[in-house]
Parts: C-alpha cells; sequence; structure tokens
C-alpha cells in the first residue's frame, strides 16, 4: 500500500478492497478462467501465454476422520445449499470468491487433482522457490 512493492500474488477477498479503492491494480489473475469479480482482468495465461497456469486459491470443509457418512452428506448438502443463495453468491463475488459447490465424491476427486498437481510443481526447482511464499489469487500491482 506504500508502493514499496512491484508485485504481488494476493488472495483475493484480502484484495478487493484495495482494487475497489484504486489502490491496487490487478494486472492478471492467476486461475485458469477470468474471475466474475474481475472480469476484464485476464488470466496469468492471457497475459504471459504460458498455457496451463492455474494456481487458484481455494477452501473447502472436512470433517474428522470416522465422522458418520450421513452427516458428512447432511453438512455437504448444506452448506451447498447456502453457498446456491443468490444473496451469498453476490457477497462473495464482491469479495473476489467464486462459490464452486461440489458432492462429497466431487470434492474428494478434487482434492486429488490438486495434490497431484501441486506436487509436480513442487518437485520442479523453480516453481518450488517460486511457490515457497505462497501462490494465490490476484496479481497486483500498486497504482502510481
Amino acid at each position: 500500500m506504500a508502493g514499496q512493492v512491484d508485485m504481488y500474488f494476493a488472495v483475493p477477498p484480502s484484495a478487493m478492497p484495495h482494487v475497489t479503492s484504486g489502490k491496487l491494480k490487478i494486472v492478471a489473475v492467476s486461475s485458469a478462467k477470468r474471475s466474475l469479480a474481475a472480469p476484464n482482468a485476464p488470466t496469468m495465461a492471457e497475459q504471459t501465454n504460458i498455457r496451463g497456469f492455474d494456481l487458484a486459491n481455494w477452501v473447502g470443509a472436512f470433517a474428522p476422520r470416522g465422522t458418520p457418512a450421513d452427516v458428512v452428506l447432511r453438512l455437504n448438502r448444506e452448506i451447498n445449499q447456502v453457498l446456491a443463495q443468490p444473496d451469498v453468491l453476490e457477497r462473495l463475488v464482491r469479495h473476489g470468491v467464486e462459490a464452486a459447490p461440489m458432492s462429497v465424491d466431487q470434492f474428494a476427486n478434487f482434492l486429488t487433482s490438486e495434490t497431484s498437481k501441486y506436487e509436480a510443481l513442487l518437485r520442479d526447482e523453480f516453481c518450488a522457490k517460486f511457490l515457497y511464499g505462497g501462490c494465490t489469487g490476484f496479481v497486483a500491482l500498486p497504482r502510481g
């Protein structure tokens, strides 16, 4: 915010208020698709021509091992119902968050895919150094 950093990868909810106020400019989003919160911001793949660039911040709900299946299914159903409410979706998007409700099986498959993706990246020395401090959300530059 003091204009001392040229670029960083920010988590959308923390960056969006500064983008909205004009203190930060989104250069690109690091996800594979454009953000609903910043539809005019290109993806990293579009901005850099690095094909397949997809480093998206995500959050999931987890239950302790051994939680009864009916409880897990109910939690999944209830969370997905909340995420389907228009006012909740609008509030999330305003903060740079896009809901992606999934079934329990879809989330398990997603976790397997994400784990494989990041394991491969972390085996690459350059990527490991790049990702060391975390890699999420938006690439933003101070306005000036």
